[in-house]
């Protein structure tokens, strides 16, 4: 699972996540579009996945995640390969929205945290970490998708990925399995109990008892909110400075396109000792203070350039190292301290709502920076806005519940049940 988890996400971060923003300015280029189409563009993807991710879960309560995961993959094929072909601006949103359509089923924003908290208990964390690596190697491959636009333009790299999801991602999907215990196993692996409470369940759909609440209990509790609040400030600073950090370091800071794909490049391989160093740290210690050091980690990534003269790629090591680890904890964070918080009962459910809300957030970042951009030719007050919410989000982490009353309330719904 951990090992499909990785593929899957390798592929679409280096074809769309990541990997298309080097495409941007080539595509404004060739149309003749201002910033903000394309930043409408990018935030559309982000408000369509919030409208689906929900969804996403309460299927994945319900249905074959493998069902899910190859579907998902042969509509964002198509995609790509109609948007490598679009010749006008409702073409390009169409398309947009398709590959966001099947996105949202095959990433690892709900879809793979499900099934990872499904396969794993004792070092859940450090599995969600591992699982969620995929970009690690993907941006790489945003460093060999400019050098091809560059060569051959930005319609050959679309359709390249369209070709590929379609074959690469659908044959991966044929390894998921949605829960060890159909096939004789327990969470990490672990030998089935000889005792009356593992007993297979039996009928024509058999349902493998979770622990947990309902996900009527969870919309009812504090942390719920608090953590839908929490995600959405971070991610609203992510994905506005995702979007936009190649342009960012092009435009305002002066590296040619290549050189800024490098610097995004080290962010994202930075992000595995946040991804696989933050679900650890999830493992072993309290949930709140590792929210707390993340929001004011990235942050600082942010402050630093806005107050150093950076005009050189090892300049900007310090921001790629502190906006990495920062970032790469923010991805594990969702599916591992979702679990901690509500169980695994409806962790589909809870997980496509902490996906679908805080997106709503992340949806006016990218426009907001792109019409900031147009307006004054750079991105500065923008950043300086990410910062202030950066901030905001480190006493919002601490007013969560303590992990042991977490469990505590955990452990009543099961004896409720």
């Amino acid at each position: 699972m951990v090992a499909a988890s990785i593929a899957t996400n390798t592929i679409f971060s280096s074809a769309y996540f990541q990997g298309f923003g080097v495409l941007i300015i080539p595509i404004e280029r060739t149309f003749g579009w201002d910033r903000w189409v394309i930043s409408a563009a990018m935030s559309l993807r982000q408000l369509e996945s919030g409208i689906v991710s929900p969804v996403v879960g309460f299927l994945l309560d319900r249905v074959s995640s493998r069902k899910l995961i190859f579907w998902s993959a042969v509509i964002s094929a198509f995609g790509f390969i109609g948007l490598g072909s679009t010749t006008g601006i409702v073409a390009f949103f169409l398309f947009i929205v398709v590959i966001s359509l099947g996105a949202s089923g095959v990433s690892h924003a709900v879809t793979w945290p499900v099934i990872i908290s499904r396969w794993f208990r004792r070092k859940r964390g450090l599995a969600m970490g591992l699982a969620v690596t995929g970009p690690i190697f993907g941006s790489p491959i945003v460093i060999l998708n400019a050098q091809i636009e560059e060569a051959y333009g930005w319609r050959v790299v679309l359709i390249g990925y369209g070709i590929l999801i379609l074959v690469g991602v659908t044959l991966l999907s044929m390894l998921v399995r949605d829960r060890p215990e159909p096939y004789g196993l327990c969470p990490d692996g672990d030998p089935p109990e000889e005792d009356a409470s593992t007993e297979r369940p039996t009928g024509p759909s058999p349902r493998w008892p979770d622990t947990g609440l309902t996900l009527h209990a969870v919309l009812r509790t504090r942390e719920f909110w608090l953590f839908t609040s929490y995600l959405s400030g971070t991610f609203a600073v992510n994905s506005a400075f995702q979007v936009h950090m190649i342009p960012y370091f092009q435009q305002d800071i002066g590296l040619t396109a290549a050189w800024a794909a490098v610097v995004m490049s080290m962010v994202f391989i930075i992000s595995g000792i946040g991804r696989v160093g933050g679900g650890y740290l999830l493992d072993k210690m309290d949930y709140r203070l590792v929210l707390a050091v993340v929001s004011a980690l990235m942050g600082f990534s942010l402050l630093y350039l806005q107050v150093v003269d950076v005009h050189t790629v090892s300049a900007t090591l310090p921001f790629a190292l502190m906006f990495g680890v920062s970032f790469g904890c923010l991805v594990p964070m969702r599916g591992a301290v979702g679990s901690i918080m509500f169980g695994t009962r409806a962790i589909g459910g809870v997980l496509g709502l902490l996906q679908g809300a805080p997106i709503a957030a992340g949806v006016i970042g990218p426009l907001v920076m792109g019409i900031i951009f147009d307006l004054n030719g750079n991105y500065s007050v923008a950043i300086w806005g990410l910062i202030v919410i950066s901030a905001l989000m480190v006493p919002l982490s601490l007013a969560m519940a303590t992990p042991a009353a977490l469990a505590k309330r955990i452990g009543a719904a099961a004896d409720q049940r």
